[in-house]
């Protein structure tokens, strides 16, 4: 029966710790924008204006 009584002081400790973690992140701002990691792998921001250019002018030289 003593165990369980250890087990449950442990498990209010742990809980403790958890919930500070948890207030640290939300007061640091972890949870304030959790739309635009959402829609930031839908743009596609690795081509640059001057290569989309390029591309484009390389296509039209493969159908002349």
């Amino acid at each position: 029966m003593s165990v369980v009584i250890y087990l449950a002081i442990f498990m209010i400790f742990v809980g403790a710790f958890f919930l500070v973690i948890f207030l640290f992140a939300v007061k640091n701002g972890q949870f304030d924008d959790l739309e635009s990691p959402a829609h930031k792998i839908l743009l596609d921001d690795d081509i640059e204006e001057a290569d989309k250019k390029q591309v484009i002018q390389k296509s039209d030289k493969k159908h002349e």
